[in-house]
């Protein structure tokens, strides 16, 4: 992380985007893989809804961007029938450990030195449940694990590209521990009324002519 103290504005969306993640340590300082190097899963394409103890919390369309990533499109209900703003990710596949682990990046939001680099990342163990269900299990930065790593507070140089490494042989040797994840959250793909309401959702935020 670079010295210039950077906005919290889009962390802050981040989280409006996704109440049920209740804060900043939920997330982790480093993605997990390299884009360059991922693929797909065409069983991930298309619009869900994200669920956590039983309620959608948000409307989330995984469009392919290419065939490493997607561009991921969050929206979410307010009050009153209102729409809150729209959160844009892109996100990736990597395998650690024999298991699936998928990276959402937040895009948008300059940094006050004027780069795009995120501040956080969101990072799931992937589960596919059934053709219509994944389970999202969520690293959380305060897993013990990574006690002992630096702390990007201060950092001189650039941590993600640092420390991305580090998390990650963590993570493989630990992929079976439940604490190093948070609750699990759940997608579940949309049909029917549903879809049509999410997709009037998304057409009121954005213009696909």
């Amino acid at each position: 992380m670079k010295a210039t103290t950077r906005s919290v504005s889009g962390a802050v969306l981040m989280l409006a985007i996704i109440p049920v993640i209740v804060g900043l340590l939920a997330c982790l300082p480093v993605p997990v893989g390299d884009p360059e190097r991922s693929r797909i899963d065409p069983d991930l394409n298309g619009v869900w809804a994200l669920r956590a103890d039983g309620d959608d919390d948000g409307y989330y369309l995984f469009r392919p961007w290419d065939k490493r990533t997607w561009l991921v499109l969050g929206v979410e209900e307010g009050q009153e029938g209102t729409l809150k703003p729209l959160a844009i990710y892109k996100a990736w596949l990597a395998k650690l450990g024999g298991e699936r682990f998928m990276t959402w990046e937040m895009a948008g939001g300059m940094n006050d030195d004027d780069s795009f680099v995120p501040e956080y990342w969101f990072v799931f163990r992937l589960e596919k449940i059934d053709a219509n269900r994944f389970q999202l299990h969520m690293l959380d930065y305060e897993y013990e694990g990574f006690k002992d790593l630096p702390k990007p507070e201060g950092y001189e140089g650039d941590y993600a590209r640092d420390m991305r490494r580090k998390f990650e042989r963590i993570i493989r040797k630990n992929v079976d521990d439940e604490d190093m994840y948070g609750d699990a959250l759940e997608l579940r793909r949309l049909d029917g009324e549903e879809l049509d309401a999410a997709q009037d959702h998304f057409e009121q935020l954005v213009s696909f002519e």
